[in-house]
């Protein structure tokens, strides 16, 4: 099934269904929320559903990007998912996060080809970020219910419209003054009612209102997963090679997250992670391959593999690059898996024997800013308490 950048999605109304995606290993959870819910109110599992990819990547767009080719390939199992790509004129111009928030609406009513209230549920993943693009969705659709999927603590935010911030004549005032008035609204601020998770972090504040939570069975987890993975045999020959050699002698495979990009950090600093991480678990002269984050920059990745010199380091191949690591599965059992996000939590779902959390408070202390320490410290302990492996505690294997 091709990635369609026309408006195609005049099949959202037969559905009623939409889905909105922004990267592909949201697809995996989107896809157990859609099972889980429709078999939960008895609703055939096959029953059409539009799925949008929302894109942020100028590179996706391309005819023949990785990130068209996994959807192309992932889907194939679902030919009831109608699949659309926004281009990239649109994703700029009436679909810009720099529009006022109901102006993108009323674009998107449109191009959906939906009357407001015909779609009867909304799926999306968290929508923290100023851009508030799932509101956006919301506004237009008008759904009769709207459920949030996702694994990521903290991805339950309070379903309440932003604040003004008190203007002040400064950078940051006039950004704070500018992205509120993008967002702000005369309506009903919309917020998901359900919550449909793979992972139960226990992230809830219970002095807000937040959406009401089910954790998704591991059977559901585990059968969808198994259906991704039927189209994906090409991509995977490399993952039987990297098993192969990692028979012959220890492998690790390092699944760096997006610390930089999310400000949690600065680049430097995620860098002497990672190599500290490396120092503590890793032999020097071992294979290291790196996985790469979809929200990484290739020049990230290239001064990681210098940094590395103490080591057998290489980036996996470019086509696996938008293959989420779970996908990977003889990888999972025949290397031992670095994670320090909320990756180790869906991991230890799966058979991942050799799954190390590395990230610790001291690492915490050390490479994160003052302001995210306390957040970071708060996510790090859920992911660990939620990890069936906790990390080994093995001698520091410091680099020479």
């Amino acid at each position: 099934m091709a990635l369609d950048n026309t408006n195609a999605l005049s099949l959202a109304p037969q559905g009623k269904v939409v889905i909105l995606i922004s990267f592909p290993h949201q697809l995996l959870h989107a896809l157990c929320a859609l099972r889980y819910d429709r078999e939960s109110r008895g609703i055939s599992s096959k029953s059409p559903a539009t799925l949008v990819l929302w894109s942020y990547q100028p590179n996706d767009h391309l005819p023949n990007s990785h990130v068209r080719q996994f959807f192309d390939a992932a889907l194939k199992s679902f030919p009831f998912i109608t699949a659309v790509l926004p281009s990239l004129k649109e994703r700029k111009g009436p679909l810009s996060p720099y529009r006022k928030l109901m102006k993108r609406s009323e674009w998107l009513r449109e191009y959906l080809k939906i009357t407001p209230g015909e779609c009867a549920t909304f799926y999306y993943a968290h929508d923290a970020s100023s851009e508030h693009t799932a509101q956006a969705f919301m506004q237009a659709l008008l759904a009769k219910r709207n459920i949030c999927y996702g694994d990521s603590p903290g991805f339950l935010y309070p379903p309440t419209r932003p604040r003004a911030n008190p203007f002040d004549l400064s950078l940051g005032g006039l950004k704070n003054s500018f992205w509120f008035n993008r967002v702000s609204i005369a309506g009903k601020w919309i917020a998901a009612e359900t919550a449909l998770t793979a992972v139960n972090f226990d992230d809830l504040d219970s002095s807000l209102p937040c959406p009401t939570r089910t954790t998704i069975p591991i059977d559901i987890l585990e059968q969808t997963l198994a259906t991704l993975k039927t189209f994906f045999a090409p991509m995977l020959q490399l993952e039987q090679d990297i098993s192969a050699r990692s028979k012959t002698e220890p492998a690790w495979v390092l699944i760096l997250s997006n610390f930089t990009s999310s400000k949690l950090t600065c680049e430097e600093d995620e860098l002497q992670l990672y190599v500290q991480i490396c120092k503590e678990h890793v032999t020097p002269g071992r294979a290291v391959f790196i996985k790469k984050h979809a929200g990484t920059p290739a020049t990230f990745v290239a001064r990681l593999l210098q940094r590395l010199d103490h080591y057998h380091a290489e980036k996996l191949p470019e086509h696996l690059d938008r293959l989420p690591i779970e996908f990977l599965g003889q990888v999972l059992n025949s290397c031992s898996i670095i994670s320090v996000s909320s990756a180790s939590a869906l991991l230890s779902l799966l058979p991942t024997p050799n799954l190390i959390h590395a990230l610790t408070a001291e690492h915490i202390e050390e490479f994160f800013k003052p302001d995210y320490k306390k957040y970071m410290s708060l996510a790090n302990e859920r992911i660990l308490k939620q990890s069936k492996y906790p990390p080994p505690s093995p001698p520091r294997c410091q680099a020479r």
